[in-house]
């Protein structure tokens, strides 16, 4: 997950992978979160906890962002996309596709389900737009900051 590939062996860089990894998930929070503020959104995030809020909906938003960073490097490390997840320019159309399934899987299936518990009923599939051209934004972002902050992170 956080190391460079060499020569077809995993080369582990500690720390600084780790740090490279979050860097392009703060990359694509904020992408993600100004498109949801575009929307006016944003401060609807916090409903997924209970409590809407301007800086509750960022705070989840920044802190999802990151996780989803791992998550793409993990599934990248994981499959023959390997070179590809490490390649800026084929990471933007892959981020956008990891942003694509994260919208289906997450938005259109998973959110209707756990809003039910807190008195909303959206319907499933939920086909809400705006998260879907937000979380396109973020896998844009993400596919290719995750191998450049991987080449430029030191310390």
């Amino acid at each position: 997950m956080s190391g460079e590939h060499v020569q077809g062996q995993f080369v582990d860089r500690g720390i600084e992978g780790v740090a490279a990894i979050a860097v392009a998930g703060l990359a694509g929070g904020i992408g993600f979160g100004a498109v949801l503020y575009a929307f006016g959104l944003l401060e609807s995030v916090g409903i997924l906890v209970g409590r809407p809020g301007l800086i509750l909906g960022l705070s989840l938003v920044m802190a999802a962002s990151v996780v989803g960073a791992f998550a793409y490097r993990l599934l990248g490390t994981l499959s023959p996309l390997e070179e590809d997840v490490t390649d800026p320019i084929t990471g933007l159309t892959l981020g956008a596709c990891f942003g694509l399934a994260v919208w289906v899987l997450g938005v259109a299936l998973a959110l209707p389900l756990w809003l039910r518990p807190l008195g909303w009923t959206p319907p499933v599939p939920y086909l809400h737009w705006q998260s879907l051209v937000a979380l396109l934004v973020y896998g844009a972002l993400i596919g290719p900051a995750s191998p450049l902050a991987e080449r430029y992170v030191r310390f």
